[in-house]
């Protein structure tokens, strides 16, 4: 169909934009004009000063400047401009001329910015030698501000160092000279608006916030692939490990543990039949079968490096077992109770044990108790990657958090049900924690609360075990007393899958450390399954 052209100066539409009398143009959708074209709009205006900065931080320095001519949008003023640059270049003077254009807030702002620029001109003066000029910035434009004494004491104890050298070391600082100025800037823009200054790579942070958000919103995602931003996001279900690939059967009874070795190539197994078994997941049959144990094995760990195992038993013993033969190296016989849980430390050389008799031992190799903490029934326990802090549950449903460096207990949280099991997420800022109630309990380890809650499992009377898996650590993964395996997506808590196979409780899950597609359930059908 033809359309006629219009009288008021608005021509015809094709695909999508108006062309107007004016030159402009309006993106028109679903016969609804796009707001983004409106001159009024200040979202344009936004948008034109982030592709401003982003052409400049690329490179495009001309079409950046073509971009504002053309816009009538400069991504700063002049002024800002200036100040920019004097703080780069040292022009101190410069830079505090220029303050009203920054609309600072006077009665705090700007003195902590004051403080900020007279601190890296005291220091650069001191960099130079120039103790003058430095003293004089110290007493008559730093301490008038009466700002930060604590500060101004370490300031002035700089004097004393006789080279720059020194001075950089003890200051942390890395000089004029170095990346200190851009670090200032950095730290001064926290105190302009984002309007007058616009943050460094601005558009960049949002487009990964974009991204951020498009693989948290996606239920299956489990993907290490780019994320483009020309389309929505989404992982296909297929992507998920639903299926069972294998299942290894050995053990005489009730498995009630599992562990994939760091190095992900090998499975370990810890029975209710008094043993534990090491399995080859290229050749998917077993390797060793540990016997020595006169009890239950309830749990085990693999070393740092994957050549030892320890294994706990309700024997009330310890055994420290070498992975390439099979063999117990050696036993360890101090707990007067079940052992329930044990971590090494990342030097391979010293772990820790927990039990039931209140007792929880640091270890070395040889046997040696370095340290016993006292008081708590651990139930389990998780030692960060760092080796510095451990996490613990206990029988009378409390967290505890200790300094391994400092042997001291930093905190207690109170859970309002019987833990079975704790896991730490890569990062070691979260744990996950299984109660008896049917609930799994997501905790920030540094704020000490709870951020997140799953439900669905069955869980009243054994010990079931949880932990996180996938890309970036992105699902809940749960073993349950009903026979099935429950899975959440970790952000929105939102349970996407039970999986089932076992024909009984499932015990421990656990997910391969460098395989993404692959984790393990133990159950009391006395199989595993891939």
């Amino acid at each position: 169909m033809r359309i006629p052209k219009k009288e008021n100066g608005v021509g015809s539409s094709t695909n999508g934009v108006s062309t107007t009398s004016n030159g402009s143009s309006q993106i028109i959708t679903n016969g609804q004009v796009s707001a983004l074209t409106s001159p009024q709009n200040p979202r344009r205006e936004e948008l034109v000063r982030l592709m401003v900065q982003a052409m400049q931080d690329m490179g495009y320095s001309k079409s950046a400047t073509q971009l504002e001519k053309e816009s009538g949008f400069l991504l700063e003023s002049s002024a800002v401009a200036k100040f920019r640059d004097g703080v780069l270049k040292g022009e101190w003077d410069l830079v505090e001329s220029l303050f009203p254009t920054l609309e600072l807030d006077q009665n705090q702002d700007i003195v902590i910015v004051r403080f900020l620029i007279r601190q890296q001109k005291y220091l650069e003066l001191l960099e130079r030698r120039e103790i003058k000029l430095a003293l004089y910035t110290l007493r008559s434009e730093l301490t008038p501000l009466a700002f930060n004494t604590e500060r101004l004491h370490l300031l002035s104890s700089f004097i004393m160092y006789s080279n720059a050298e020194d001075l950089r070391r003890r200051a942390e600082w890395d000089g004029a000279n170095g990346t200190s100025r851009q670090k200032l800037l950095l730290e001064i823009q926290k105190y302009i608006s984002p309007s007058i200054m616009v943050p460094e790579h601005r558009l960049e942070s949002l487009l990964e916030q974009a991204t951020t958000l498009q693989r948290i919103s996606c239920l299956y995602h489990n993907s290490d692939k780019y994320i483009s931003l020309y389309s929505d996001h989404v992982c296909d279900r297929s992507q998920f490990p639903s299926k069972t690939t294998h299942i290894f059967e050995r053990h005489k009874d009730e498995v009630w543990y599992v562990a994939f070795s760091n190095n992900g190539k090998f499975l370990a197994s810890a029975s209710k039949d008094k043993t534990a078994i090491i399995w080859s997941l290229e050749t998917l049959d077993y390797v060793h079968e540990l016997k020595a144990h006169t009890d239950c094995v309830s749990f085990l760990s693999w070393s740092p490096d994957d050549t030892k195992i320890l294994t706990c038993g309700q024997d009330n013993e310890i055994k420290l077992w070498s992975v390439e033969s099979g063999e117990c190296l050696t036993t360890l016989k101090k707990h007067l109770y079940p052992v329930t849980a044990c971590a090494w430390l990342p030097d391979g050389l010293r772990f820790i044990s927990g039990s039931q008799d209140k007792d929880t031992h640091l270890w070395t190799l040889d046997g040696t108790i370095l340290y016993t903490w006292t008081g708590a029934r651990i139930m389990d326990l998780a030692i960060n990657k760092e080796g510095t802090r451990m996490v613990a549950i206990c029988h009378d449903e409390k967290l505890h958090i200790y300094n391994i460096e400092t042997r001291k207990e930093e905190a207690i949280m109170d859970e309002n049900a019987k833990l079975t099991s704790i896991c730490l997420s890569s990062d070691c800022k979260y744990a996950l924690v299984n109660l008896s109630t049917r609930e799994i309990h997501l905790w920030d380890i540094e704020e000490r609360r709870i951020v997140r809650k799953y439900y669905g499992q069955k869980q009243e009377k054994f010990v079931i075990r949880s932990c996180f898996g996938g890309i970036d650590q992105g699902f809940i993964v749960s073993g349950s007393e009903d026979s099935n395996i429950y899975v959440w997506h970790r952000e929105h808590a939102t349970m996407i899958e039970i999986l089932s196979g076992h024909k009984g409780a499932v015990n421990s899950v656990n997910w391969s450390p460098v395989n993404p597609y692959m984790f393990a359930s133990a159950g009391d059908d006395h199989t595993i399954r891939l």
